[in-house]
């Protein structure tokens, strides 16, 4: 089958019922394939026939998702130069070798970390070099499993540096996740069951300087991520009840998430400001989600959205959870008019439980808050907003 390859036609491409797999090939680029297996994993494909062989040759670029169309075709048109070349069948083996993990380590600092802040990159090759590339460096990249890693960190949790085994992993894990996305393997055994690092309690809110790094720092994701991350600054709900949002739990100017999606089982509303609205991604047509890039699934904030914000912003120690702190910290600290229970209103816009809101006097008081609560939100957009703007 050939058609022009697009997001929209890889996620409709379908497996025929009894089938392992399908290809899909390019009608832009000569060779350039996807295969979308059973299990639903799709991946960028190159086909041709090197000059001087006699049968057709398959490379795997990369997997749908971790690259884009546009980046899979120039890889595909390097291949094809490739495969015309008088050189590609005495060159074809070194090229193929599967490296090691030291190797990939290598390479994965030339081409990914290279272009990481300093920091960063720093950090991240000092952990791998100091923990990982001894014990793990000479063997292959797809031999490398979960059992090698629990080896390097079980000492360390013993110790009580779980903060250091929990960079080991996720450096470790960085690393196995370029080498799939360069076909170097299929998967990567880290992400998925992670260990129980013990968190250390943590009492953190960003100053307005911090957020409007943030805010700038979300410049560049795509549009959906860009206003998940802008909006969870301006309004305080939880993150995993926030994504879940959709368009019909907006009423006017009041974003509402039910009960049976709260963690408190308290149904919580919040008002957004003219620039809050603002922020909102454009509504699909074929989905309610306001936070989708397929129509289908809710999108995620995970840890590749955190690690760019974090590299973006340069402020490597925070999590999305920090931004409700954030609020109810400078909201303390605000003077707001004609504002009466100002610690009362905060705790009705994080949606937390307090003595005052028990039974009909907590839904009186709740009704009461609406006002305040506008105020309150309009007060801490105004203030971010200033700050987005200085920055």
């Amino acid at each position: 089958m050939r058609k022009k390859l697009t997001n929209t036609v890889i996620a409709k491409l379908a497996v025929p019922e009894g089938k392992q797999s399908v290809k899909l090939f390019d009608t832009d680029v000569g060779g350039l394939g996807v295969r979308k297996m059973a299990s639903g994993v799709s991946t960028f494909i190159f086909e041709m026939r090197p000059q001087g062989a006699g049968s057709m040759k398959q490379v795997k670029i990369g997997r749908c998702g971790d690259m884009s169309v546009d980046h899979a075709r120039a890889r595909a048109r390097e291949l094809a130069l490739d495969f015309t070349s008088p050189d590609f069948l005495q060159t074809e083996a070194a090229r193929g070798q599967t490296p090691t993990f030291g190797e990939a380590v290598r390479l994965y600092d030339q081409l990914a970390l290279s272009k990481k802040s300093a920091t960063y990159r720093e950090k991240t090759m000092g952990t791998l070099r100091r923990y990982a590339e001894r014990p793990l460096g000479l063997l292959k990249v797809t031999d490398v499993q979960r059992q090698h890693v629990a080896a390097i960190i079980t000492p360390l949790m013993v110790d009580g540096r779980d903060a250091t085994a929990q960079m080991v992993w996720e450096a470790v894990s960085n690393v196995l996740t370029w080498a799939v996305k360069f076909g170097h393997r299929d998967d990567n055994p880290l992400i998925r069951l992670k260990p129980d690092f013990r968190k250390v309690a943590r009492d953190r809110a960003l100053s307005m300087e911090e957020v409007a790094a943030v805010w700038k720092a979300a410049e560049p994701l795509s549009e959906v991520h860009k206003a998940a991350v802008r909006l969870l600054i301006l309004l305080p709900f939880r993150k995993t009840e926030f994504l879940s949002c959709r368009w019909t739990e907006l009423d006017g100017d009041w974003l509402s998430i039910p009960p049976e999606r709260t963690k408190n089982s308290d149904a919580t509303s919040l008002f957004l400001s003219p620039f809050a609205s603002a922020q909102l991604p454009a509504r699909r047509n074929d989905s309610d989600l306001i936070f989708t890039t397929d129509g289908r699934v809710v999108t995620r904030l995970g840890s590749k959205i955190q690690t760019k914000l974090r590299e973006g912003a340069d402020i490597p120690q925070w999590q999305f959870h920090d931004f409700r702190r954030t609020f109810s910290t400078h909201m303390h600290e605000a003077v707001i008019e004609r504002m009466n229970d100002q610690h009362f209103v905060i705790e009705a816009c994080l949606n937390h439980r307090d003595g005052s809101r028990q039974g009909v006097a907590g839904v009186y008081n709740r009704a009461q808050y609406r006002a305040q609560k506008q105020a309150m939100l309009q007060a801490w957009s105004d203030l971010v907003e200033v700050a987005v703007g200085r920055g």
